[in-house]
This record gives structure tokens, C-alpha cells and sequence, in this order.
């Protein structure tokens, strides 16, 4: 028997959740757990586990399919006989699969009921996933966060198929394409995606999220949520944002740091894929300049009748255009939005992510920040809501002086604050 690979050393966990109904909905079909070792023999082969789970059906269908795989799991899965903690997962998973689908087939009003599941092991091996649907788990390590789990819907299993085969037929994407693939419930078998054991290092900090949180948040505004707050207060702004920009779904986050014994964050060097640099700000501008002189050149050059001359021009000056175009799309999904790997990239050391953003703080994200405060301190004044105004006005000036300043960690951590205390007394 071929036995894992340990880690040299044994982290100390930070840890938070935080789950909400949201804005719009009368109940709330996630749910969540931290299920930590009970006994520190079965530290290596089975370490500690956090599950997300994200019920559909309408009403309490979806909150009973998703507390029975959160209740399934957690019970099977350190009752297991495997002795590796990848193969108890995904027992574990397919046992809630089948206890979902044996509730289902029994009652009319609960047939096809469903959860998306998304599971993290920290153990003595490494890190291990098992997930089915689309509630996603991150890691945020030094400057970048990296989506560990694939959506399983309509639109991300389309676009890997036209990576594969360009010519298949194509689905109509945005209508179909929040469509699930994959879930626990609706059939006596499912396939379970399990990934690992990977290692992870001081520092790193985990994120398990339903989609009521992704709809709203980009991955760089979580990673960088996620690497400026303590876990508890990133867990509760994560939530607050979310209802911020609309809550139209139940949201639910779970945020694991990996530390030493002693606390510290620091972590060895290992060599890994970078992002891509990011380009400056000044190219696209001076690009389109070029682009334009370009044009207008050949536009001269046309009049004075020197046809070849413009042509050629007109030409480069079109090539300059569609240049600096990717130049600021891609500084824009460098900073904002998602670079996504393709398959003949390099890979990391351990694994490659699904896709991958860089966690940096910008005056426009600080921007918004600012803005959903200002916003929902007028709503709270005009619904004469009941909060600490001492507690507000202390956290709002502090934000305000630390944006000045340019301290943007500061300044996020203030205005969660004041948002937090905003959101204790709102009557929903």
C-alpha cells in the first residue's frame, strides 16, 4: 500500500461563517458547517471539514436537502472506513446523494429536490475537496485568489467543451446557462468531484461560498475581503455587501486562515504560476494616440493621392486599435475580473486553479465601498432605524480619514464596520 504524503507540520485554523436570507427571500435553503476533529488520532488521515450546501425545490424543499447533506456528510464522513480522507469524502457525499434522492422519491411534493455541496478537508495530508454544483471554493494566497472548484452548469461545462470541441453545437448560454449540471438529490447516482490532497501553507486563507454570494461579488473583491479582515468581520462583510447590492438570494460564506501554532502567517517559497504583469495605465491612452496619428496620416496621404502609403497606415493604425483594446480589456480582468487558465498554460507546482484573479486594492473598489455606505446610511435615516449612532460615527470617521490617508486596508476594515452597525438595526 502505496501511503500519502503528510505535511511537516500542523496549522492553526481561524475560522468564521455567516449565513443569511438576503433581501428577498421568506427563508433560507443553505446551510452550513464546521465540523472540527473530534480526537487528535484522527488529525492526519481525517483533519477538519467545512461544508457549504445551497437547497433548491422552493420553500423548505431546498432546506431540507441541503441540511440533510450538511447533516449526512458531517456524520459519515469521520465514521468512514476508508483510511484516506479523498475517498471518506466522496463516500460520505454520494450517501447524502442517496439520502436526498430516497426523500425525494417518497414524497410528491419533494421529487427532484437538490443541493449543490461544496466540502474542504484540512488534514495531515494537505487540503481536499469534494464538490458537486456551483458554490464554489476559493483560496486567496499572497496577491491572488484561486477558484478550486468547477461550476458545474450550463455555462462553464459549454465553454470547457468548446475548448475540447470547437465544432459542437453551441447552447444558448444566457438563457441556460445558470443551469445546473450537477447536484445531490434529483438522481440515485451523481458524480462527486474530489481534488487532492494539495498542500497549504501559513497564510492561506480559504473561502467556501454559495452562489447567493458570487452573484454579487467578484473573486477579487472576495480575495481581497478575505485577505484584509480578521475571518469573522471579512465573513459578516462579505454578507453585508452581498445585501448591499441586492440580496435577491439566501448567501452563505465560511472563511478558514491558515496559521502556525504560533500564529504567525509567515510561509516557505514555492514557485508557482504568476499572473500576468499588469499593464500601465499610460499604454492603452498611448496606443489609441498612436492609432489616431496613424489615420489620420493615411488620411493625408489619401488626399495627396499616395494610395499604397495610406493603405498601409490604415491598416496599422486598425492593428493599433485592436491592440490597445486588449491591452485594457485584459488590464481590466487583471484587476477587476478573472484570468482564466488555458490548457496549455503552465500549471502550478500542485495544481492548476479553474481560473484565478489578482487581489489588489483600487481607489475605484474603495470607491463603491464608499458609496454603498453612503447609500445605506440614507435609507437608515429615513427608515429611522435603531442602531448605535456613537458606534457608527466613530467607525465612519475613522474610514474617511483612513481613505485620505491612502491606508485602504484600514479604511475597508472601518467601513465594515459602520455598515455592520448600520445593518443591526435595520427592520426587514
Amino acid at each position: 500500500m502505496i501511503l500519502p504524503k503528510l505535511m511537516h507540520w500542523i496549522p492553526k485554523l481561524q475560522y468564521a461563517f455567516r449565513s443569511d436570507v438576503g433581501m428577498k427571500r421568506q427563508n433560507n435553503e443553505d446551510n452550513c458547517a464546521i465540523a472540527l476533529c473530534p480526537e487528535d488520532e484522527m488529525w492526519f488521515n481525517r483533519g477538519h471539514l467545512f461544508i457549504v450546501a445551497d437547497g433548491m425545490g422552493g420553500h423548505e424543499v431546498g432546506e431540507l436537502a441541503s441540511k440533510t447533506a450538511v447533516d449526512t456528510i458531517r456524520h459519515l464522513y469521520f465514521k468512514s472506513s476508508h483510511e484516506q480522507a479523498r475517498a471518506a469524502i466522496r463516500e460520505a457525499m454520494n450517501e447524502a446523494n442517496a439520502a436526498i434522492y430516497d426523500i425525494g422519491s417518497k414524497n410528491r411534493d419533494f421529487k427532484r429536490m437538490g443541493t449543490t455541496c461544496s466540502s474542504l478537508i484540512i488534514s495531515g495530508e494537505g487540503f481536499i475537496i469534494g464538490h458537486v454544483g456551483d458554490s464554489r471554493i476559493y483560496r486567496v494566497r499572497d496577491e491572488r485568489i484561486d477558484q478550486l472548484s468547477f461550476d458545474h452548469t450550463v455555462a462553464s461545462e459549454n465553454k470547457l467543451r468548446d475548448r475540447r470541441t470547437p465544432t459542437a453545437p453551441n447552447v444558448d448560454v444566457e438563457k441556460f446557462g445558470h443551469v445546473l449540471t450537477r447536484c445531490l438529490g434529483p438522481d440515485p447516482t451523481v458524480k462527486i468531484d474530489t481534488e487532492g490532497p494539495f498542500e497549504y501553507m501559513p497564510g492561506d486563507i480559504y473561502v467556501l461560498c454559495s452562489d447567493g454570494v458570487t452573484k454579487y461579488l467578484s473573486d477579487a473583491e472576495i480575495g481581497l475581503i478575505a485577505k484584509s479582515l480578521p475571518v469573522a468581520e471579512a465573513a459578516k462583510f462579505i454578507i453585508n455587501l452581498t445585501n448591499l447590492r441586492g440580496g435577491a438570494d439566501n448567501s452563505t460564506v465560511i472563511l478558514v486562515r491558515v496559521t502556525n501554532q504560533d500564529g504567525n502567517l509567515k510561509q516557505p517559497l514555492t514557485k508557482e504560476f504568476e499572473l500576468p504583469p499588469l499593464p500601465p495605465k499610460w499604454v492603452q491612452p498611448l496606443l489609441l494616440s498612436f492609432a489616431f496619428l496613424c489615420i489620420l496620416a493615411a488620411g493625408v496621404l489619401s488626399y495627396q493621392q499616395w494610395a499604397v502609403a495610406a493603405a498601409g497606415l490604415g491598416i496599422l493604425g486598425a492593428i493599433v486599435v485592436i491592440l490597445a483594446f486588449r491591452v485594457g480589456r485584459d488590464r481590466t480582468r487583471i484587476i477587476n475580473g478573472e484570468h482564466e487558465f488555458d490548457d496549455d498554460e503552465s500549471s502550478t507546482v500542485f495544481f492548476r486553479p479553474y481560473r484565478t484573479a489578482a487581489v489588489r486594492f483600487t481607489q475605484t473598489f474603495m470607491e463603491q465601498i464608499k458609496s454603498s455606505h453612503r447609500k445605506l446610511l440614507e435609507i437608515s435615516q429615513k427608515k429611522s432605524w435603531k442602531y448605535n449612532h456613537q458606534k457608527h460615527d466613530a467607525a465612519q470617521a475613522k474610514a474617511e480619514q483612513a481613505y485620505a490617508e491612502k491606508k485602504y486596508r484600514l479604511a475597508l476594515l472601518e467601513w465594515a464596520e459602520a455598515i455592520d452597525t448600520l445593518y443591526s438595526g435595520m427592520i426587514r
